[in-house]
Formats: structure tokens, sequence, C-alpha cells
């Protein structure tokens, strides 16, 4: 999809939608995620033809070091206000990160926290599961009744099914740092999980190796215009020399040889 149709259609969802942003790192992982206050300016006539889109989920991804190069290049266009309200908050990030875990006694992971932790894993935490986050239990790594709290560090999203594995059938559960899972099975095997990256980065194009020019012809010298050219004629060609004649046999056939 080009980048005109994809404006184009995410517009659309201007009223109605979820707008939110992920700032990721330089390997596409997430650093900052939260909810987008502003909207694109579309014309009058578009928004009143779109006016019945609604519901859904826009979801925009953008690599830090190119922030400000999108804030400097969006000046003037429908989307400034949108560019400009996530530099905003992204310049905010450290604030923001530390209200995530104002409140580590709430029995369940609502709001900012949700959304940073949906943003972030992507889908359930088990190996190999492709269930997505925001259609997964937000589950305390450490259990809220034994004394985890709820904070970033401490929640992951888990489907249903692997909630069961980690609560009914003997699973453990690990999260060393936020967002890095270690799953421990009945049989002590060890499965150590983290989601995709949001945005990954380009692979490098092939390097292309010149060929090799050719060679440069060889310059004629030529002698100056104020003395004479000689031109040498080749040699005269000989004529062929005729075969000698054939001499005629000596003696008779009916001689006798000599012995």
């Amino acid at each position: 999809m080009c980048a005109e149709v994809a404006r184009a259609t995410v517009a659309k969802q201007r009223r109605g939608a979820q707008w939110r942003f992920a700032v990721t790192d330089s390997a596409g992982y997430l650093v900052l995620a939260g909810a987008i206050r502003r909207r694109p300016r579309v014309p009058v006539e578009d928004s009143a033809r779109d006016a019945g889109c609604r519901g859904g989920v826009v979801e925009i991804h953008v690599p830090a070091a190119l922030l400000d190069e999108l804030t400097a290049a969006s000046a003037g266009g429908p989307w400034t206000g949108v560019v400009a309200d996530i530099a905003a908050q992204y310049a905010d990030r450290e604030n923001m990160l530390a209200r995530l875990d104002t409140r580590p006694g709430d029995r369940y992971a609502r709001g900012a926290l949700a959304r940073h932790v949906q943003v972030r894993d992507r889908t359930c935490c088990h190996a190999g599961c492709r269930r997505p986050a925001r259609k997964s239990d937000l589950d305390h790594t450490w259990d809220h009744g034994s004394g985890g709290r709820t904070t970033q560090g401490n929640i992951d999203p888990c489907c249903p099914r692997h909630h069961l594995y980690k609560h009914e059938l003997g699973w453990r559960l690990r999260q060393p740092e936020p967002g890095h899972f270690e799953w421990t099975s009945p049989l002590r095997r060890q499965y150590r999980t983290r989601g995709e990256p949001i945005s990954p980065p380009l692979c490098s194009l092939p390097r292309v190796i010149p060929e090799p020019a050719p060679p440069e012809p060889a310059l004629a010298v030529h002698p100056p215009d104020d003395q004479p050219t000689i031109l040498r004629l080749p040699p005269p060609e000989t004529a062929p020399q005729p075969p000698p004649a054939p001499t005629a046999p000596t003696g008779s056939a009916y001689d006798l040889p000599p012995f």
C-alpha cells in the first residue's frame, strides 16, 4: 500500500476510532506508547462523506531516530498536529513511564498500563502463541494474591489457554525485565520469549560490485604537421614456383633385377 492510500484510509477513521502511537528504538522495540489526542486535518466534504466510519484502532509506529525529521517534514501539512502531539509526549517519556507504576496495588491493569503492555508484547507471551495481546488476559507474572505488583515489569499478556498452563498445569513464569519472559515446563525445560519488534528494521540492500571498466584504447601517435609522412610500401610478392616436371622412368619393365 502506498503512503497516500494509507494516509487517506487512516484519515477516514479520524472519528470513532482509538488512535495511539508507538515510538521504537533502533531495533524496532517499544520505547513509549500512548494515546494520540489530535487528528489529521481533512477537507470538510471528505469529513462529511466519511462520517459513518466508526470503530477500530489506528496505531502509528514511529522510530525515535526519525521523529525530529518527521516533525520538520510535516510542518504546515495535515499531519502536523499528530506528529507534534507524538513528539511532545516523547519528550516527556520519563514521566510517562514513571506514571505507569504509580498504582501497584490495583487488582487489574487498566488505561495507560494496559495499552503499554499490549503494544510492547504484541501477542501472548507463551512460546509460539500468536493470539493478539489485546485479546489476551493481562496477567500478573508474580500472582497478585501472593503480593505481585501491578506494574509494567509484572504484567504480561497471556491467552486463556496458557493462563491455565500457569495456574493449573504446573508451568512457571518469570519476567526478569519488562517484556522478557521465561517459561519453565513441568519437565523443567525453559523457554525464553520476547515479543516481536513493532517495526523491524529494513533489510540492507545487497552490495553492488561495479564491473571493471573496459581498457582504454591505445592512442595513435601522429607526426607533427611540419614533418612529411613517409609511406612504406610492402615488398612485392614473388610468383609461386611451378612444381617440378615428372621424369621418365629408366629401363624397361621387363628388365631383370640385378640379383
